[in-house]
């Protein structure tokens, strides 16, 4: 896969060990800077508050120092101003490996972190709920660089023993479900290759093609590449597809409580274009082929996704 459909931004919220519970990281990132507050304790089990600020260097890698904060007021006390001791902690690296899982080395140790899920549940109940999606199709076409994709996850099913998110593409911003219109003509299920930690999902496009997505996933962003084909084939995984970024813009309650309407279109009405048809596309071949053992591996979870789609 080319860099550039893989480029990620960290998320801000609640970071841990799921292997070391008990304590964790509080980041937040604000253009490209960084600032953390940790949650960890000393040697004797006495709480301790560690903070540090920097910058990112790219997207994925912060190095600072941890200073250490004591003697503050107590809640519901008067203020006093705490001490604060700049770097007594010591040298700190946060090492980005996605949007939610990192690296992070402080005190001799070096452990893994992630996005804390709280409530969001597995790989695919976790994509539950509305996203909005911007392909670059810049290399395509002399128009517009950029279209969007609007795809609901709606929930999460058993279908030939495999385990799949389905919903569909949403007929516009103004329907926050699936309607009968679009379970009809645009369809969607999505499967988790835990292989790979990616998360496949094939999209009836229109009558002739389908879209498959290849994406990593956040708690609130994915990122990837998205490959258009005709009915009856397989995409190619060695050819360019269209560098996709999305970004979550409804909650599973928003979409799952049936608030907004709902409608059935009329029968005999043609499916709209899709983006094949939308847009020249004259693929061109990627600089690093992917290894044929994932490209067969992806092409028979894609199969199986078109089989739901075809029940």
């Amino acid at each position: 896969m080319t860099s550039s459909a893989w480029s990620f931004t960290p998320e801000s919220g609640w970071w841990w060990n799921p292997s070391i519970p008990g304590s964790g990281y509080s980041i937040e990132i604000q253009d490209n800077k960084l600032f953390a507050a940790f949650y960890v304790y000393d040697e004797t089990g006495y709480p301790v508050w560690y903070t540090a600020v920097g910058d990112l260097q790219g997207n994925s890698y912060f190095n600072s120092n941890l200073d250490f904060t004591f003697d503050g007021p107590c809640i519901d006390c008067n203020y006093s101003q705490p001490t604060t001791l700049l770097g007594e902690g010591g040298p700190v690296t946060i090492d980005f490996l996605t949007e939610t899982s990192a690296t992070i080395q402080f005190n001799g140790q070096i452990e893994y972190i992630e996005r804390f899920n709280f409530f969001l549940g597995d790989q695919l109940q976790k994509m539950r709920g509305e996203w909005n999606v911007v392909l670059d199709v810049s290399e395509y076409t002399n128009n517009y660089p950029f279209v969007a994709d609007v795809l609901i996850f709606r929930q999460t099913e058993i279908y030939q023993g495999d385990y799949l998110v389905t919903g569909c593409r949403s007929e516009s911003t103004v329907y926050n479900n699936c309607t009968n219109y679009a379970l009809d003509y645009n369809d969607m299920a999505a499967f988790y290759d835990s292989e790979y930690d990616e998360l496949v999902v094939v999209v009836r496009d229109d009558a002739d093609y389908y879209l498959a997505y290849y994406l990593k996933t956040g708690l609130n962003q994915f990122d990837g590449e998205a490959y258009s084909y005709a009915v009856g084939s397989s995409p190619n995984f060695n050819e360019n597809g269209f560098p996709v970024r999305g970004f979550r813009s409804a909650s599973y309650s928003f979409v799952a409580t049936g608030i907004g309407p709902s409608k059935t279109e009329t029968e005999g009405k043609k499916g709209r274009i899709g983006l094949n048809s939308l847009i020249n596309i004259k693929p061109s071949l990627k600089e690093q082929p992917m290894a044929t053992e994932k490209t067969e591996r992806l092409k028979q979870i894609i199969s199986k996704l078109e089989r739901k789609l075809n029940q």
